[in-house]
């Protein structure tokens, strides 16, 4: 099944019809993640999974579908609590069932999609590269040499792969971003807030969105306005649009210069902008993670150290030596950032820019066990998409290229305008859309 036909669209389509139905849907996805099993997207799966697929059949058959997710089987992040399984946030020892859903969770059992697995992830999603020693790297199904992205790495491969029609990610500094540009999908951050947090394991105190990881931005609208329980204007039309020319700057020349092309050939010459305080993200958003992951994760780290990867033990080690005058300088940082993107944002309706700056870099070897800091990566993967998470603006990264390694556009728009970055996001998709990857296993 290629990427033209998978996804929610299609599922939607045939359950209508009759030429599908939600059980074969699930025993599809059931066959797929027992085949790419080697590739640990997949941590665990649903047992209640079945019986919501049968209720779903049962509603199409009698003309009264909930949604249009109805029936379809999606993936869920292990950071987020799903009813009678463990939410190990990416650690070998939280292993506690959970007593309920997370509210996001809840919606989308609420529409009737069948929750049936849950995801694969970085340690308490603390980095961007998605490895993890502890169930297995995810394989990158575009190059297995390459790293999968992170911190969502089993929803983007879950995906991508075709085991998932559609999945759910959290992003405290791109971690729905980066995996669905290096895996060649769309990737939406919502507006802070605008989807609830309640039941999901946090990396920070008000950096963490929740969204969907998808083949195409119908998909991820849906997805979207099922999670935050609002509809989404497609009417709505696309104006103004700014060139992050800075956010350019310290990536990688060719794939920034594929990013360039794709911006002209689907906006034309859109005015470049400046943003000088963004170029401090990085800084901004490791101060940040470091001291807000002593409330978030340094009891585990107390609790439960050797059981910790070494580099997420040297990343919690090093926040708790920050002085309280670095927090601050940061927040003073931030709160400008919010400011200069709002101020062009008063004068484009949005913001386009790379998504990350280098294609997926090589994966080490030696990270499969230990686990690996490597801030320079980490910077190159994640220094733009950082950005949003500081401001809380939404921000939906679409694929951008036609050939080789995937690469992604990042579309930022104002608070609560999800409406217009998803209408310039459908503009991009029109011009390039979804690419199967050649590891498949749908």
């Amino acid at each position: 099944m290629g990427s033209e036909t998978f996804g929610v669209a299609p599922l939607a389509a045939g359950f209508r019809s009759g030429s599908d139905d939600p059980v074969r849907a699930l025993d599809r996805c059931l066959a797929a993640a027992e085949k790419g099993r080697e590739d640990k997207a997949i941590l665990w799966r649903a047992a209640s999974a079945r019986a919501e697929a049968e209720a779903a059949r049962a509603r199409f058959h009698a003309g009264k579908p909930r949604s249009a997710l109805d029936g379809v089987p999606v993936v869920v992040k292990d950071c987020m609590d799903v009813r009678g399984l463990p939410t190990t946030n990416g650690t070998k020892f939280l292993l506690e069932p959970a007593a309920s859903d997370a509210p996001l969770v809840a919606r989308l059992r609420a529409a009737g999609a069948v929750i049936f697995a849950k995801a694969n992830m970085h340690e308490f999603g603390i980095q961007p590269t998605g490895v993890n020693p502890w169930h297995g790297t995810p394989v990158n199904p575009w190059d297995p040499g390459r790293i999968p992205g992170g911190s969502s790495s089993g929803s983007a491969v879950a995906v991508a792969s075709g085991i998932a029609p559609v999945a759910l990610g959290s992003d405290a500094g791109g971690s729905i971003r980066v995996p669905a540009a290096i895996n060649g999908l769309v990737g939406l951050k919502p507006s802070f807030g605008a989807v609830p947090q309640e039941g999901i394991a946090g990396l920070t105190l008000d950096l963490d969105h929740s969204g969907p990881l998808a083949w195409t931005v119908e998909d991820a609208t849906q997805v979207f306005e099922v999670i935050a329980a609002r509809a989404v204007d497609r009417s709505a039309t696309l104006g103004t649009v700014g060139l992050l020319d800075d956010f350019f700057e310290n990536g990688e020349p060719e794939p920034m210069q594929r990013v360039r092309d794709a911006v002209r050939a689907v906006f034309g010459e859109a005015p470049s902008v400046k943003t000088p305080l963004c170029a401090w993200a990085t800084a901004v958003e490791f101060v940040i993670v470091g001291t807000d992951a002593q409330t978030t994760c340094a009891p585990h780290l107390r609790d439960h150290a050797r059981e910790i990867a070494p580099d997420t033990r040297m990343i919690l080690r090093l926040g708790a030596g920050l002085p309280r005058s670095d927090r601050e300088k940061a927040d003073k940082v931030r709160a400008g950032m919010r400011r200069e993107l709002d101020a062009l944002l008063g004068k484009y309706e949005v913001l386009v820019g790379p998504a990350i700056g280098c294609y997926a870099p090589a994966l080490n070897p030696a990270a499969r066990i230990s686990g690996e800091l490597d801030t320079a990566k980490i910077a190159r993967l994640a220094a733009v998409t950082f950005v949003t998470n500081l401001t809380g603006h939404p921000c939906c990264v679409v694929p951008c290229v036609r050939d080789g390694l995937p690469m992604g556009m990042q579309i930022i728009g104002r608070h609560g305008d999800e409406d217009r970055v998803l209408a310039a996001a459908r503009r991009v998709e029109s011009a390039y859309g979804p690419r199967k990857p050649p590891r498949w296993h749908g």
